[in-house]
């Protein structure tokens, strides 16, 4: 099951770093492009601040999914020298069950809320405003397979702690 969900984690890490670099580029391109039309061209692009706020939102999670797998987002690095080894897996254990529970109640709820937003549209593009919500639901997903692959890692190494300790004494 472990090795299951660590590739799985490893091949949507990969594909979603695809994703963001193209969905970055795209509104980095889009936003450079219609500066350029209004302020150079006098033609401006009227969907552009729409499509750039999608790829935005998009980027914006999809990159904080793979910040997380790569353990880089903030943490209290001072605990970690005074707890110790096995201190540190315990809280490790302790953050990534309740990553799989917060993940599963955003998850849950941002469901809901894309629900009743699906009805109200982008005014220019006239496309549902609950593709940004999307975004929420999708990340989570990632969210919590990145998380269960963190957890089994992190119960993997208590259990290689507890041979050394055990073959110590």
């Amino acid at each position: 099951m472990r090795t299951f969900v660590g590739r799985f984690s490893e091949i949507v890490d990969r594909l979603v770093r695809i994703i963001t670099v193209a969905l970055a580029a795209g509104f980095t391109l889009l936003i450079f492009t219609s500066v350029l039309t209004r302020y150079v061209f006098n033609h401006p692009i009227m969907f552009s601040q729409e499509v750039s706020k999608l790829l935005f939102i998009w980027s914006a999670f999809l990159s904080a999914t793979i910040a997380f797998r790569k353990h880089l987002h903030i943490r209290f690095e001072f605990l970690n020298s005074v707890l110790g080894e096995k201190g540190k897996i315990i809280t490790d254990l302790i953050l990534y069950v309740t990553c799989l529970v917060f993940f599963s109640v955003v998850f849950f709820y941002s469901i809901q809320w894309t629900r009743i937003i699906w009805g109200t549209y982008l005014p220019v593009l006239e496309l549902s405003q609950g593709w940004l919500y999307v975004s929420v639901i999708v990340s989570s997903a990632i969210f919590f397979v990145h998380s269960l692959e963190l957890l089994f890692q992190t119960v993997e190494r208590y259990l290689q702690l507890g041979k050394v300790e055990g073959s110590q004494e």
